[in-house]
């Protein structure tokens, strides 16, 4: 007998993660932005200063997709690299005002997919999913690969 699609946990996170992509990358396109810059600049604007290696680790990405990410954001004058005070072969990566002025916007979108994405459900219901998927995200940060 063939499993319903969504019926296995993984398939319905492979599903949520490749929409919600695809519903950022259509939003923030207009201000010529991907969905992984987009969530890039709103964790440093979260954060307001991280090392590449902070970023690499909060978001469970590659270093070198990390790296590129940054790199092009720098380029396009959304975040800015300086000297680690502590460690000199080490930067600080921080927004530019280009990013502050976006990053209400990214918040919104974001927002604006997570009601998407649990439309079906009561307002109860959302926030115990959001506190849910919080508590498995960081699980999984916190294990070693």
């Amino acid at each position: 007998m063939m499993q319903n699609i969504v019926d296995s946990p993984f398939k319905s996170i492979s599903i949520l993660y490749r929409k919600s992509h695809v519903w950022l990358n259509n939003s923030c396109i207009q201000h010529g932005l991907t969905a992984a810059q987009a969530v890039v600049i709103l964790i440093i604007c979260d954060f307001q200063v991280l090392t590449q290696d902070e970023i690499t680790k909060r978001l469970a990405l590659d270093k070198s997709v990390i790296a590129k990410t940054v790199t092009k954001l720098e380029e396009s004058g959304f975040l800015v690299r300086s000297t680690n005070a502590r460690d000199k072969r080490t930067y600080d990566i921080s927004p530019t005002e280009k990013s502050w002025q976006i990053y209400p916007f990214i918040k919104e979108q974001i927002d604006h997919i997570f009601q998407r994405m649990t439309q079906q459900m009561t307002k109860k219901e959302q926030a115990e999913f959001q506190r849910l998927l919080s508590l498995a995200a960081k699980a999984a940060i916190s294990v070693d690969d």
